[in-house]
């Protein structure tokens, strides 16, 4: 999976906590998060979050931790 992959609107679980958070969601270029149903902008490192899916999510989580959870606009 190369990062032009990872559509808008796309929810990973990475299996483990970053910071507290496991599920991260792709808006606009960059890496969202909800805390208490309020989506906020991922505030660390973006590009450190995209190496960390992609190496992962190998073969749709196959091989690693990584879960595709779906991307939320297939619901609208």
């Amino acid at each position: 999976m190369t990062e032009n992959k990872i559509k808008n609107g796309d929810v990973f679980d990475i299996g483990q906590t970053v910071n507290g958070i496991s599920r991260f969601i792709w808006l606009g270029g960059k890496w969202h998060y909800f805390n208490n149903e309020v989506d906020r902008e991922y505030e660390y490192d973006h590009d450190g979050l995209t190496k960390l899916i992609l190496d992962d999510y190998t073969d749709y989580g196959k091989d690693g931790w990584c879960i595709f959870l779906g991307n939320i606009f297939d619901f609208i």
